[in-house]
């Protein structure tokens, strides 16, 4: 029914309610009309089926009319016009006040309502009252209509046409009705996602303001060291001092390349511009490089790597990611181990996949803190043993980098117990 309607009439949502609405009364009026033209054929009522023909043919072009001037305006009230003149002709044939026609008339005025808004509505309340006006007229100045059919038919017409009135009547409004539910419907899947969208605004707000909180905090005081590392370094002649200040300056830019590292990593990923190029990696080739490349910071602290990794255990992965997830996991691990402790490192199938587990022998994790472990940002209320610094942005590229290689990541963990990190990825 609905391909009469121009493509132009389908937005704004309202205008495309209208055109729907206009459609289907059209369709209706025709139908309707075609029933009561082939009832006025059987008993003989040619003038009445003459009218409602006329009828029905200008609510058949209704639609067609609204395709061919790509507006709902023209169509809607070339149908009230129609409704008018037919009701009015009938009253003039069916003996005016003594027949259901004048009945009929009430519904120009109420579809024009629905089809254009309230002041076009207005005009044909004001023409249709008028006709009426003029039909009354006549029966109030001794003049009675004729009734140009037999009238033995006068009550089996008056029924038909006051029981059709009902049914129009109710069709119309079931019409109105579905068509208002249905617009109601979209208004509020729109609501609903400018609420997610709304909700979406104040966490990437809340984000926002978590990044100057870092930029302030964790940028800010590496470039305070590099100064005064510098300014020191110029004033000073030891090459001892001179050497120590200038291990410092490294750190510190270290630090603020490792931050700017990992704001980079994490943007790409969530705007989906990390391509992973997978292929068979040696799993225990890979845990020890990891091993290898942590190996200063754990000699730092005194805390040894226990390796447990069997050979021949292969997963599909993109080797870059992966070691930066190790490089992760084993980082945080020596970050949150007392020194002279342990950090076991194992490998093992499971099912379909390769595990790599990580246990640290630190302070463990709260629950509260697992629940957020992975989040951008996350500060646990455990802090790194040895000073170092941590941005919570780690854990969050960690997560996202193995989901984005059909793997996952979890965390095991309970206060004074250590916490051990499961890499899953496919085998």
């Amino acid at each position: 029914m609905d391909r009469t309607i121009p493509l132009e009439l389908w937005s704004p949502p309202e205008t495309a309610r209208r055109a729907r609405l206009t459609n289907r009364f059209g369709f209706l009026g025709a139908f309707s009309g075609a029933l009561f033209a082939l009832f006025y054929l059987l008993i003989g009522h040619w003038w009445g089926a003459l009218i409602v023909v006329f009828c029905s043919a200008g609510f058949v072009a209704t639609p067609y009319l609204m395709r061919w001037k790509k507006s709902v305006e023209p169509a809607a009230h070339f149908l009230s016009c129609t409704q008018m003149l037919g009701f009015t002709a009938l009253c003039f044939v069916e003996g005016g006040l003594r027949g259901h026609a004048i009945a009929w008339l009430v519904s120009v005025p109420l579809c024009s309502l629905i089809l254009v808004g309230e002041k076009p509505a207005v005009r044909w309340a004001l023409i249709t009252f008028g006709a009426a006006s003029v039909v009354m007229g006549f029966d109030l100045a001794g003049k009675h209509l004729p009734v140009t059919y037999d009238p033995k038919w006068e009550s089996v017409v008056s029924s038909a046409g006051y029981l059709g009135l009902i049914l129009f009547m109710f069709i119309l409004g079931l019409i109105f009705e579905s068509g208002r539910a249905r617009a109601f419907e979209k208004v509020q899947v729109v609501l609903t996602e400018l609420a997610t969208s709304n909700e979406r605004l104040v966490y990437l707000n809340s984000e926002k303001n978590e990044f100057l909180g870092i930029a302030a905090h964790d940028l800010k005081n590496p470039l305070t060291v590099i100064a005064g590392s510098a300014e020191l370094v110029m004033m000073s002649k030891d090459p001892g001092q001179i050497e120590k200040l200038s291990k410092n300056i490294v750190s510190a830019a270290t630090r603020m390349r490792d931050l700017i590292a990992n704001l980079l990593d994490v943007n790409a990923i969530e705007e989906g511009r990390f391509t992973s190029n997978i292929e068979k990696c040696d799993v225990r080739a890979l845990v020890e490089q990891s091993l290898e490349n942590n190996q200063p910071s754990a000699t730092r602290k005194e805390i040894a790597f226990r390796l447990g990794a069997a050979d021949g255990l292969w997963c599909r992965a993109d080797r870059t990611a992966m070691l930066q997830i190790l490089d992760n996991l084993v980082s945080n691990a020596l970050k949150y181990s007392p020194p002279k402790t342990t950090i076991h490192v194992h490998t093992r199938p499971e099912n379909n996949f390769i595990l790599v587990a990580i246990r640290d022998e630190g302070p463990g994790i709260s629950e509260s803190d697992q629940r957020r472990l992975f989040q951008k940002f996350t500060r646990l209320s455990a802090r790194p043993t040895g000073g170092e610094s941590s941005n919570g942005l780690g854990l969050a590229i960690v997560k996202r980098l193995a989901q984005a290689m059909s793997g996952s990541v979890e965390c095991q963990s309970s206060l004074g117990a250590g916490a051990t990190f499961i890499l899953r990825l496919p085998a």
